[in-house]
């Protein structure tokens, strides 16, 4: 995917069935390229399969650093913002943060999330996708790649051993790795660029 960090590129190869497990990763975020005056449906839309329809049906819940935002005009701000993403939620408090939502009132004041003044600087962003938004976009994301702190990826497989021991091969910057090895050589960096490869079996 374009706008990505040069960085140690892992490569999995998985079982083509496996591969939706995998989307739940994405809950614990990925680091995108940005810049504080873009705003959060011209960043949504540079990614793969967020069209305006998919995100004006689909993203029925944004947090922009914690807070609910309606606003897709709303820009990102510096400092690594954190931008998760879902799909309506369910009972009450789906209810309270969807966006444009009736109940949208009884939200707890946390300021305003739009960012003032017409200088732009780059950042990262930090995107979380949730429920049916990861599982439909996600694969092609893992698939394109996606930058990650290494120790949210070692810590989504120490809680799911039985899929690490499935994954059929592993390499790391190009070179074959044992998956034994591979959680001890992935300590030695921050972040990766993660990509998912899939075969039949």
């Amino acid at each position: 995917m374009q706008d990505q960090l040069e960085l140690p590129e892992l490569i999995l190869t998985v079982y083509h069935q496996d591969l939706p497990f995998y989307t739940t990763l994405l809950q614990s975020g990925v680091e995108i390229k940005s810049s504080s005056n873009e705003t959060m449906a011209h960043f949504l839309n540079r990614l793969p399969g967020f069209t305006m329809d998919y995100i004006t049906d689909t993203v029925q819940t944004i947090f922009l650093n914690g807070t609910a935002v309606d606003d897709l005009t709303t820009k990102l701000g510096p400092e690594n913002p954190v931008l998760a993403i879902s799909a309506a939620m369910p009972g009450l408090a789906g209810a309270i943060f969807r966006r444009n939502s009736f109940h949208a009132a009884l939200r707890t004041p946390t300021g305003n999330a739009t960012v003032a003044g017409k200088d732009s600087e780059p950042t990262f962003v930090t995107l979380k996708l949730f429920n049916s938004i990861a599982r439909e976009r996600g694969i092609e994301l893992l698939n394109l790649g996606v930058n990650i702190k290494t120790s949210r990826f070692n810590t989504f497989f120490t809680k799911r051993t039985a899929l690490f021991e499935k994954i059929v091969e592993i390499k790391l910057s190009n070179t074959k790795v044992k998956k034994e090895d591979s959680i001890a050589l992935l300590d030695q960096t921050k972040n990766i660029n993660l990509r998912i490869t899939t075969i039949y079996g």
